[in-house]
């Protein structure tokens, strides 16, 4: 054995078991192909991905038959839930009774500061006559009732009771009526980290089980959330990977028995694709910190494109009159070239905007690279000894004599710009990256059933505000908290949840204290006195009221509090530019437009427009890339062959292939997006390869040339087109974009190529 092939043979587990050990697979469909360029889209892409929304389950529990009141039930199952270990918090559509302790401990000396959004109305009427009273016995009863010195205790600081009224705005709004009771559940991880998030579900499940056990299983229970749709989509991504890789490998192995008929052949061409996949993975994991599961089943595709290099190395070593490694040598060049070619079609993938791109490239880069060093410099010395089992069982002799007499390339080319031509005008350019994602319709379903049950936030729907500081913003937030309310009171807007009351602008706590430093006097006070002594207590225990000496409040020190958790995921701060969001719940989305139409700072955000408007920029880069993908290897081949004309020759099959399945695709009106880019710009690049290789003819024998080619395009063909077969919509759009065109590639060069050198086998398979 040699001893490049030892050292090899050697190095592979090595390498296998790091890769394995390196490797943190990630499913998330937008961490794949979202990436935050601005601010707000950051704030979206990771609230999408890590946010405090995409922590939560929702829990809705029904009745199967007549009980008690779900409440108390949910009750009973909230205790237990908040036992299991990765959850956060649980809570109802209101708060505890603790919750509420805890913050009004810290809110009650700025209970002046927070009163209202609108002070020059709000606090004149919190003196009215009906308001005193109706403060005056919320103090009886507190006094009376279960907590009379937590009561004592506020009044002793708050002896008008102030905090009452701003208390009403945080304290939730009543449970729905019926047979539903809701929960929440808050989790430690991320909904997207599903390994961490299986036994947590699993464990609620278990939880609610013994709980209705209890209660006589009279209980249902639905559930939903992001954690829930990004297991079902890992789970959907990990059979795709699993399907697309087992049969892509499968379909390998019996191309390679049907057309070399050599064991050997076919494990020498196994072993480099694993080494080349093992690097990749590698490489990839550690640049990222991890690597995204459609980057695995798209690498997966690389099984026909590293696959080309040892099959040039093979079929030219089989087929020709000198030893393996100067055979290798003699086609060392046009491999070099067209490995370059096809690395810089992948590797412009990473100016498209998409995350994953870059993985992908960085994957495929590697991956070529090192399938190439394997068959330049392995490969040959590995072969050598089996070298005469592995020629191939067919001739292209036909096809190439046919296309050699043939006065064909001027009518093709006539053709193909008709094509293009006709179709361009009919190509329908579409921007909804939602149809990548996949159906999951019983799970959607779930979700609208589960979220009609309970008040609950709107996941793709947002208010975000935008200004140059954060006092800035908070005042812009009070004043969209103002326009909503009006359409609240309309009935087109079931709530909202915005930082206010947890946090207000110093604007807005200084105009509250004005307007109680004017109303708070002897009258006031003395009327207050009179409704107090009405209920029976006597006014002269309860503390003078007096508004504090206290400063105000700032959003720092909000975010140190009790209610950061409150707040979390709504606001994002730079040096320039201060994000907040309001949440909404189900609402009319043009009275919520309407509402802040006359606030600049204000903008309603659809979460599926902002990523269809982010995808449609990442289109416009995938065009950039595809064009400058194209020039630069226009621009290669003109270096190498030192011509123009050559190097269009060149590049000839792989234009041709663009413009027939584009064209295609507009004569029928087949919807188009990002990925169809990226499909064509990879088929440029690997066809590239096999223009390269049949205009060069390094073998000087035509037929051996394009044997080669013609198996590696099937294994290309074969490798994407098993794509199709995924339930993942990313990768049947991909399949069906490279396969043609990959097809058109290999198909064409004979037409348009005239090679260097020429030398074909006549009908029989012999050398001419």
């Amino acid at each position: 054995m040699h001893r490049r092939v030892f050292t090899f043979l050697f190095a592979l587990p090595l390498l296998l078991c790091a890769a394995i050990w390196q490797v943190d697979i990630k499913t998330d469909i937008s961490a794949f192909f979202m990436a935050g360029d601005s601010p707000q889209a950051t704030l979206l892409a990771s609230n999408m991905q890590t946010g405090e929304l995409s922590r939560r389950y929702l829990l809705s529990i029904g009745q199967s038959e007549p009980a008690e009141k779900p409440l108390e039930f949910a009750e009973a199952l909230r205790s237990k839930l908040a036992e299991i270990e990765g959850v956060g918090r649980v809570w109802g559509e209101g708060l505890n009774e603790d919750e509420i302790r805890e913050l009004i401990s810290f809110y009650l000396p700025y209970r002046h500061h927070f009163y209202a959004l609108n002070p020059a109305s709000e606090v004149p009427e919190a003196f009215s006559e009906s308001a005193l009273a109706a403060r005056a016995e919320a103090v009886k009863q507190g006094l009376l009732g279960p907590e009379t010195q937590w009561m004592k205790s506020i009044l002793a600081e708050d002896p008008m009771f102030f905090i009452s009224s701003w208390l009403r705005r945080f304290s939730g709004s009543a449970q729905h009526e019926g047979t539903y009771a809701s929960l929440v559940i808050e989790t430690v991880a991320t909904g997207l980290d599903t390994a961490s998030q299986k036994p947590i579900k699993n464990k609620i499940e278990e939880a609610f089980r013994l709980i209705n056990q209890e209660h006589g299983n009279r209980y249902t229970l639905a559930m939903t959330g992001v954690p829930l749709f990004a297991m079902a989509v890992q789970e959907q991504v990990a059979q795709d990977v699993m399907l697309v890789s087992t049969i892509s490998m499968l379909a390998m192995v019996l191309l390679f028995l049907l057309l070399f008929r050599s064991f050997a052949a076919l494990t020498s061409v196994l072993l480099t694709l694993l080494a080349s996949a093992t690097v990749a993975t590698l490489l990839t994991s550690i640049v990222f910190g991890q690597i995204h599961a459609l980057t695995l089943a798209l690498g997966s595709t690389l099984i026909g494109i590293c696959v080309d290099y040892p099959i040039h190395t093979m079929v030219h070593a089989a087929g020709g009159n000198e030893p393996a490694p100067e055979s290798a040598k003699r086609i060392w060049p046009s491999l070099l070239l067209g490995a370059i070619t096809t690395v810089v079609g992948y590797a412009a993938l990473s100016f498209t905007g998409y995350p994953g791109m870059q993985q992908i490239a960085l994957y495929a880069a590697s991956g070529i690279l090192t399938s190439l060093l394997i068959a330049r410099f392995i490969l040959p010395y590995a072969i050598e000894r089996h070298i005469s089992s592995m020629r191939l069982a067919f001739s292209c002799s036909s096809w190439l004599h046919f296309a050699g007499k043939s006065k064909l390339k001027v009518p093709v080319m006539i053709i193909c710009a008709l094509l293009l031509l006709f179709g361009l005008s009919g190509i329908n350019w579409q921007n909804d990256l939602s149809r990548l994602s996949p159906s999951l319709e019983e799970l959607k379903e779930n979700d609208r059933q589960v979220r009609s049950r309970m008040q609950s936030i709107e996941p793709a729907r947002f208010v975000l505000l935008h200004a140059d500081t954060v006092e800035e913003a908070l005042q812009v937030n009070e004043a969209a908290a103002i326009a909503l309310e009006k359409v609240k009171a309309d009935g087109k807007l079931d709530a909202y949840y915005s930082v206010y009351p947890w946090a207000a602008s110093q604007s807005l706590q200084q105009q509250n204290l004005r307007a109680f430093s004017e109303q708070l006097n002897s009258e006031t006070i003395a009327r207050w006195s009179a409704a107090v002594d009405k209920t029976g207590i006597r006014s002269s225990s309860l503390a003078r009221p007096v508004i504090p000496d206290i400063a105000t409040l700032s959003f720092l020190d909000v975010t140190k509090s009790p209610a950061r958790r409150y707040i979390a995921g709504q606001h994002v701060t730079t040096d320039h530019e201060a994000i907040l969001t309001i949440w909404l719940g189900s609402h009319d989305a043009e009275a919520v437009r309407g509402a802040l139409a006359n606030i600049s700072q204000a903008q309603y955000v659809s979460q599926k427009d902002m990523i269809n408007a982010m995808n449609a920029t990442y289109s416009s880069k995938a065009i950039e890339a595809l064009a400058y993908g194209a020039l630069i290897i226009l621009l290669l081949l003109s270096l190498r062959y030192r011509s123009a004309t050559a190097a269009l020759q060149t590049l000839s099959p792989a234009i041709a292939s663009v413009a027939i399945v584009l064209g295609c695709w507009g004569i029928s009106g087949q919807p188009l997006g990002m990925l169809n880019l990226v499909g064509m710009l990879l088929a440029v690049a690997i066809c590239v390869d096999y223009g390269i290789f049949f205009f060069e003819n390094r073998a000087h024998n035509m037929g051996l040339t394009y044997q080669a080619i013609v198996v590696s395009a099937l294994t290309t063909m074969v490798a994407f087109s098993c794509l199709g077969l995924a339930e993942n919509p990313a990768l049947q759009t991909l399949a069906w974009t490279i396969a043609p065109g990959v097809f058109l590639g290999f198909f064409l060069c004979p037409l348009l190529i005239r090679a260097k050198e020429e030398t074909l086998p006549d009908q029989s398979g012999s050398e001419s």
